[in-house]
């Protein structure tokens, strides 16, 4: 059964505030009282002119700290486009999406049974590739909702794409709208709210990039950072990656690396292949406001230098993550003096006076058996 078949008619009553109370709005009214722009195409006096009153307006809460997209894309902009993408890039903020133009076109044409033809639209023309893009399109979806859809694009590079939404281009890329806004009256929000919510099953993500702070060795300089990106891999359901018990560990974890001032050693054990790294760098994109510093396996050896620890003190409230960490964590008393310095410096990073002033947490992946590894890290 369509949607169309289920709507009930509207009365609007006469308390309603975006109506007139004295008598019918003109269109020279409707113009003045919305605000028409610049913009020929502007939902609210789209939506007065047909309806005769004034809408409600609903828009997607945006997640605390995502960027503009708006204006990543938008046409003539390119210094903020490389703004913006830098900052995409050094930023591990949350993620709003895109939705994807087709997907979401299709549904509104079959589940409102619309006509193409009447849809209102702004687009843009490329005469090189002979195709042509929405940049604003606006749909009246009958009794007092319609929806306009904002800042049309085509998204290239590597998305995330959780619902496995079909490309549009021959270059792997997506059309997409940034944003949108529904128009309603106070008697059809629960119709808007559901329209939202139908709409999000067609979203695709930009893929973020965690940046890291790779430790480096010269005689000169002595130990120093470089940084480097990580995109953060698509894992949909840690539950079935990692077992039914591991979101809320994951959760657990998040906290924990994240709060202010903090100490601790995590150890990530499993045999090769069990997807360690995978995990660690979903887990590095997931951290916020904490330095990531990355000790490269050919350089664990250098943390038992007397040089690293001054190097780590100027580095503070830092997470540092040490792969293949077998060679620092093993068990002192069957080791050699490399391994007990190593454990030693760990032990004062995370629980002994190092840890009071320096507040650093650590992170270790390791494939040895739990057996082999120091008493004193367990604990």
């Amino acid at each position: 059964m369509s949607v169309k078949e289920e709507i009930i008619p509207i009365t609007l009553k006469g308390k309603y505030a975006g109506g007139s109370e004295n008598s019918p709005l003109t269109n020279d009214d409707i113009l003045r009282l919305t605000n028409q722009q610049s913009s020929i195409i502007y939902g609210p006096t789209q939506f007065a002119m047909k309806y005769r009153v004034l809408p409600c307006i609903m828009t997607e809460k945006l997640e605390q700290g995502t960027y503009n997209a708006q204006e990543m894309f938008s046409p003539g902009l390119n210094s903020i486009y490389g703004r913006a993408n830098r900052h995409l890039r050094t930023s591990k903020r949350k993620k709003n999406g895109w939705r994807h133009m087709t997907s979401t076109i299709d549904f509104l044409v079959n589940e409102y049974q619309l006509d193409p033809d009447t849809f209102f639209y702004e687009s843009s023309y490329d005469t090189t590739e002979n195709k042509s893009l929405f940049t604003k399109l606006y749909i009246d979806l009958e009794n007092y909702v319609s929806i306009e859809l904002l800042n049309g694009f085509t998204s290239y590079g590597d998305v995330d794409n959780p619902n496995n939404l079909e490309k549009d281009n021959e270059d792997k890329s997506f059309n997409c709208f940034s944003s949108l806004q529904i128009f309603h009256v106070p008697q059809t929000a629960e119709r808007a709210r559901t329209l939202l919510q139908q709409l999000s099953k067609f979203k695709i993500f930009p893929v973020s990039e965690a940046t890291l702070q790779m430790v480096c060795h010269d005689e000169r300089r002595g130990f120093y950072t470089s940084s480097i990106h990580m995109k953060k891999p698509h894992i949909p359901d840690l539950k079935l990656h990692y077992g039914d018990d591991f979101p809320e560990i994951h959760e657990e974890l998040i906290e924990t690396l994240q709060e202010e001032d903090s100490t601790g050693i995590t150890l990530l054990h499993g045999p090769p292949g069990t997807g360690k790294t995978y995990y660690l760098r979903y887990l590095i994109n997931e951290i916020k406001d904490k330095s990531l510093i990355y000790v490269p396996p050919d350089m664990v050896k250098d943390m038992t230098k007397p040089g690293f620890l001054p190097f780590l003190m100027k580095n503070p409230n830092s997470i540092l993550i040490v792969e293949d960490a077998e060679n620092i964590i093993r068990d002192r008393q069957h080791d050699s003096v490399f391994a007990n310095q190593a454990v030693s410096n760990l032990l004062n990073l995370s629980d002994g006076l190092l840890g009071d002033v320096m507040h650093q947490q650590i992170i270790c992946t390791f494939n040895c058996d739990m057996t082999g590894i120091d008493p004193a890290l367990l604990r």
